[in-house]
């Protein structure tokens, strides 16, 4: 397939999300031919049945190809700010493991999801915000370390009110918020404008994608009923580059995610990753 300059333009200013179970033979020769850039999905799956060589064998094949890396470290059950401490120590020794990985690729950023939720812990708030900061401080400088930054993603919070608070109590860190449009869409119960109105002054990443508002469908951009116009004017005002992940679940969503991407005019307003990350 060949790539029209807008779409060249495109998969040189965004970051495609991509498991490593699926960096198989296929889509190595599809990143390599154009040039795309990652975030790493370093889940549950990849931890248990890849080895620490494969995976850095990966990394350094994946940076002859001239990619650029982000990392999204595992989510599944994670639960840093967990009351209990066996589930505490079971989501550090993960997350551990994960950052361990995560180096090789000499990621710009490594994404966290917060997992706060409003059912499981909003009666032991203080419980959990109590145990979450300290950890998160402490991937927060391993990050500082690999030069990169954290940032904490949004999925099933209802408001932003705890990423906020998680914001404030880490202004010292390499911390940021990434802004999961699609999980909003789907899961929170104020909208994308107000999130944004709240949590824009955190904001260094976009995790972008589409869904009807019901249910997390990672469809591609423009087959949903997100509002995308409020995305494109944030971006247009902020002051720092910001990282634009694309989340589709397949190989034909991603070419209309891209084409859904040209559509909103959001690439008119980005820089080449490798001016924003000199």
């Amino acid at each position: 397939m060949k790539l029209n300059d807008r779409t060249r333009r495109i998969i040189d200013r965004v970051f495609i999300n991509m498991p490593i179970r699926l960096i198989n033979d296929k889509y190595l020769r599809l990143i390599e031919k154009h040039r795309i850039n990652l975030e790493i999905g370093l889940d549950y799956y990849s931890l248990d049945n890849y080895s620490y060589s494969y995976i850095r064998t990966l990394a350094e094949q994946l940076k002859k190809f001239g990619t650029i890396m982000t990392v999204h470290a595992p989510f599944n059950e994670i639960f840093l700010g967990a009351p209990d401490r066996l589930i505490r120590e079971a989501s550090l020794s993960r997350m551990d493991e994960a950052f361990e990985l995560a180096q090789y690729f000499s990621p710009q950023s490594i994404v966290m999801h917060l997992n706060f939720e409003m059912r499981r812990f909003g009666f032991i708030y203080d419980e959990w915000f109590a145990n979450i900061i300290p950890n998160l401080k402490v991937y927060a400088e391993r990050c500082r370390e690999i030069g990169a930054i954290l940032a904490i993603e949004n999925v099933y919070e209802e408001t932003p009110d705890a990423m906020i608070s998680i914001m404030n109590n880490l202004e010292e860190y390499p911390v940021c918020h990434c802004m999961d449009v699609g999980h909003v869409n789907a899961f929170s119960s104020v909208g994308i404008p107000d999130w944004i109105e709240k949590t824009e002054s955190f904001i260094c990443q976009f995790h972008l994608h589409d869904n009807n508002g019901y249910e997390d469908t990672h469809a591609p951009i423009g087959h949903g009923n997100i509002d995308y116009s409020v995305i494109v004017e944030v971006v247009s005002k902020m002051k720092r580059p910001s990282i634009i992940t694309l989340e589709p679940h397949s190989q034909e969503d991603l070419w209309r995610t891209l084409k859904g991407f040209e559509q909103i005019g959001l690439d008119q307003l980005l820089n080449p990753l490798k001016q924003i990350f000199k």
